[in-house]
């Protein structure tokens, strides 16, 4: 391959390292370094940072940042930290867990140069995007392939060498002896980092926006332990399974491809002894072992849970795993297969909140029926907590009773389109004459799906209309306008679209770019909620329409969608239920530990 003078011969000076924040730039850098890097990749985990190295457009360099390693023996014992203080502060610690040089050849001395830059900004991204600082960067190097040169010459600080333990996959902390000890370096991002993370009381600055306090027991619990806790609806006499084995029998089954209260009774008496006194199964003292529900049990229990119970467990359970400041798409969904099945035909309709980017499903709860999803929603953002949330929705919310709800409790909304629900304001979006002068950033043009695609996105600000009548929808502060290039490849069909929407997030708080990723990640909610429940778990043909049966069934399917975005090793849903149908063990680990 031959490579020109100008790509060995870039200034330095002139590369300049980025923070990636669109979702398709994070699928490219994923790719990226899937590609060209050692070790097999998923995705970073926890809060995370994707930094590119760029030089006039095209990009050099990958690095990504994630949370501390929870046990580093060398590192631990040169903090001096105790195990309190290290649980409490260990997120003031970036992970360096991948950094990538691409292609042949690279500039004399790129690797440090652009490692050096990453730390330069690593500490103020992370307290931009997550509401907190990094006090100390460290990585892991093996020796048997690198020297780690570029963290030598950059002045990172060699500890050591790890044990060479590794944890093998699985959900259950299992670990084993691989042999290949890596070399620990440690960089300290502020003049006191050491003594400050092992200070008696850490200085405010290093908590940010986020306490640096030791959660509560329940929060720190498995799913088992939060549905443990529920109230139980049943009469006390003759009960032999707790609620917590109804749903942990459920919801592993799920996991492993099960559909239905029949198929939870297979699945169930499929179980081991060992299983099944794991699980809290009710022992026989005439048969000397344990026994499991059989289906009519699970049928009633479906069909008398009060499905508000089980949403409020359920939504403690992936809120105490979620981003307290990521944005949530929240949109509702018809479940026609239990719908049709009702004499008056009446639609049943769960709305559900899921974040955006990981697709965990945070909350759901059903529209009361003769209503519709606009009270609904407005309920939800109760439950899940507004303060400090984007909620993006569509334009059947373009309401002022929603809006304030949003405002009013500390988060804010993006509103993903004004149409003719609301005319006059879309009139007046449709007619403004300031959308030439405003930013515009554009998207690359990418083909997916049999069509080559390019969007662009407009924004205006509205602050100084806060007065007047133009689009007076309560605490709104910009406006703005999405523009959708099409074209068919096979047909050659071109098609444009324009949409118009509001949000009450300031200039300085989102940009073009950042308006533009949450209406793009807005409908993560049809594609990674409604389509896996209506094909990979077959929901539309799901007939179950007695009592609560359908919203509890429901929920059941959002936790198990929930604890494989948690899992780190799947990428999409069908391949996660085979590895669990062939593995039931790992499918009961996810709901014990």
């Amino acid at each position: 391959m031959t490579v020109s003078a100008s790509e060995t011969d870039i200034p330095l000076r002139e590369v300049e390292v980025h923070l990636v924040r669109s979702m398709d730039a994070k699928r490219r850098w994923d790719a990226l370094v899937r590609a060209h890097h050692y070790l097999p990749w998923q995705r970073l985990f926890g809060k995370a940072l994707h930094h590119v190295a760029v030089h006039d457009g095209r990009w050099l360099a990958l690095i990504g940042w994630q949370g501390g390693a929870f046990k580093v023996g060398v590192r631990d014992r040169w903090i001096g930290w105790s195990p309190h203080q290290q649980f409490a502060r260990l997120h003031l610690v970036a992970n360096n867990a991948r950094y990538v040089l691409l292609g042949p050849r690279r500039p004399r001395n790129l690797a440090s140069r652009v490692l050096a830059l990453s730390l330069a900004r690593l500490s103020a991204d992370m307290q931009h995007m997550h509401g907190y600082p990094v006090y100390l960067a460290e990585t892991f190097v093996d020796t048997a392939r690198f020297h780690g040169t570029c963290y030598r010459a950059a002045n990172w600080r060699s500890l050591g060498l790890t044990r060479g333990f590794a944890r093998r996959p699985g959900r259950s902390p299992r670990w084993h002896h691989h042999g290949q000890p890596k070399e620990v370096f440690v960089y300290p991002l502020h003049a006191e980092a050491r003594q400050n993370l092992c200070a008696d009381s850490a200085p405010h600055a290093m908590k940010g926006d986020k306490a640096a306090a030791l959660p509560d027991a329940r929060t720190l619990g498995s799913l088992h332990d939060h549905l443990a806790g529920m109230p139980d609806f049943r009469r006390a006499r003759g009960q032999r399974y707790a609620l917590a084995c109804y749903f942990t029998i459920m919801i592993a089954a799920r996991l492993c491809g099960y559909r239905g209260y029949t198929a939870c009774a297979e699945f169930a008496a499929r179980l081991d002894q060992d299983q099944r006194a794991a699980i809290g199964a009710f022992r026989s003292p005439k048969q000397q072992r344990f026994t499991v529900p059989v289906a009519a049990s699970f049928h009633n229990i479906l069909r008398g849970m009060p499905p508000d119970t089980l949403d409020t467990v359920f939504r403690e359970y992936c809120l105490s795993r979620s981003d307290s400041q990521a944005a949530l798409a929240i949109d509702g969904k018809t479940m026609r297969g239990a719908s049709r099945q009702r004499p008056d035909n009446a639609n049943i309709i769960t709305l559900a909140a899921i974040e955006h980017g990981t697709g965990l499903v945070v909350g759901q709860n059903r529209v009361a029926e003769g209503s519709n999803e606009i009270p609904a929603l407005r309920d939800l953002v109760a439950r899940v907590g507004a303060r400090q949330r984007v909620f993006t929705a569509d334009a059947m919310h373009v309401q002022q009773e929603t809006a304030s709800a949003v405002v009013d409790a500390g988060g804010h909304y993006v509103l993903t389109a004004v149409k003719d629900n609301q005319k006059t304001m879309h009139d007046q979006l449709r007619r403004f004459g300031g959308w030439s002068e405003a930013e515009t950033v554009q998207d690359d043009i990418d083909k997916q799906h049999g069509r080559i695609e390019q969007r662009s996105c407009t924004v205006v600000d509205l602050s100084d209309k806060t007065g007047d009548s133009f689009c007076p929808l309560y605490g709104r502060r910009q406006a703005f306008r999405i523009e959708r290039y099409r074209e068919q490849v096979k047909t050659g069909k071109i098609s444009t679209e324009t949409i118009y929407g509001l949000t009450s997030l300031a200039p300085g708080e989102a940009g073009p770019r950042e308006i533009a990723d949450h209406v793009r990640s807005h409908w993560q909610i049809e594609n990674r909620l409604h389509y896996v429940r209506d094909f990979t778990f077959d929901e539309d043909r799901c007939r179950a329409h007695t009592q609560n049966i359908p919203q509890n069934l429901a929920a059941i399917s959002n936790m198990a969608i929930s604890l494989i975005r948690l899992d780190s090793r799947f990428a999409y849903i069908p391949p996660a239920n085979r590895h669990f149908g062939a593995n039931p063990q790992e499918a009961l680990d996810a709901v014990m530990t």
